[in-house]
């Protein structure tokens, strides 16, 4: 029997305080599902659910690559297909159809997504991602509160360079709930809030974003509405003090989790992240000149004697700054990697 492998995702957005889910209609077939499409070359399970839910929905999406469900069916008696869905939030809301392939898309309330969906796999395959996105901090915190995170903090970060876009959040989101799972009396909707907020200073410029972005919380009306005052002040002074150069240990937990978080030292992508920041804030310099000053900044803050402190063990960092320090000793891969994310940015 033949198989065959699809990948796709179940993506969620928040409108006026409801939680919304993505659906297609697709052409063959005449069904009602989610984005997906069969893997390409030696693409992993999450590149070809974003290639795919780019191609037919023209949506970027962050994919929690731990939120996910399988479903195996056969087509015509003779091929066994499985089809990897993960749960995704969306990164914009402007849709933009595939047309030889779907004929409709839509945003449907969570509670009708059930009555919408074609097929019962598709279905349970819904049901077995909401049973999981249900446990999480997010889901059980207030709509409204989530809504307004989403629809009026997050978009703001579309101003910012590309090193520091909705993903950036999502990231450490996701990794500031992963490092409070292991400490004990810690409160997870703090942890969220001040994932969303750690960067909104770039607003009012890099060089003080920390602090500004701690005022703009303290002065967040919807904030001040959910929250005490000894919360916003847990909150304002984690946000101070998660800067990368900032000497001292932060005050609470909260601050070293936010600073933790924000490290992320996955080596290819601080190199990507590094290039990107460059060419936003020096676009007219040449690559050479790029090349240059992203190694300047990467010694700088990652080196043997840089200014970086990890401040919490976490194995993923511990690793991730041994391996870039390993890489930086070997200038010609460094050069060649930052000319790659150079010419992808540039689109040369």
């Amino acid at each position: 029997m033949k198989k065959e492998k699809s990948c796709g995702t179940i993506i969620y957005r928040y409108k006026d305080q409801r939680r919304q889910f993505l659906l297609i209609h697709q052409k063959n077939g005449d069904f009602i599902g989610f984005p997906k499409g069969h893997v390409e070359g030696f693409e992993t399970e999450v590149e070809t659910a974003k290639r795919e839910t780019k191609e037919e929905t023209n949506l970027e999406v962050f994919i929690f690559e731990h939120i996910k469900t399988k479903i195996t069916y056969r087509i015509y008696d003779h091929v066994e297909k499985d089809v990897v869905f993960f749960l995704a939030a969306t990164l914009s809301d402007q849709t933009e159809k595939q047309v030889e392939e779907i004929l409709n898309i839509m945003w449907v309330d969570e509670d009708e997504v059930l009555l919408n969906l074609t097929h019962k796999n598709t279905k349970e395959a819904f049901s077995k991602i909401m049973n999981v996105f249900k446990q999480s901090i997010e889901y059980q915190m207030d709509i409204k509160l989530v809504s307004y995170l989403y629809q009026f903090i997050l978009p703001i970060y579309h101003k910012f360079d590309d090193a520091h876009q909705l993903d950036h959040v999502h990231q450490v989101l996701k990794t500031s709930l992963e490092l409070a799972q292991d400490i004990n009396g810690i409160n997870e909707t703090l942890v969220y809030i001040i994932a969303f907020y750690h960067d909104i200073g770039n607003l009012f410029g890099r060089k003080n974003h920390h602090l500004t972005g701690a005022e703009y919380l303290e002065e967040d009306e919807m904030i001040n509405s959910f929250f005490t005052n000894e919360e916003i002040k847990i909150m304002k002074e984690a946000i101070e003090d998660h800067r990368a150069s900032n000497k001292c240990r932060p005050r609470s937990i909260y601050g070293e989790i936010i600073a933790e978080a924000d490290r992320d030292i996955i080596p290819e992508r601080i190199i990507e992240r590094t290039v990107q920041f460059g060419i936003s804030h020096y676009p007219d310099i040449s690559m050479d000149q790029h090349v240059t000053r992203a190694i300047a900044h990467l010694k700088e803050k990652y080196g043997e004697n840089g200014y970086l402190k990890l401040w919490l063990v976490s194995k993923k960092n511990s690793e991730g700054l041994k391996k870039l320090r390993t890489l930086l000793q070997d200038e010609d891969k460094v050069i060649k990697t930052i000319e790659k994310y150079y010419k992808m940015c540039k689109k040369i």
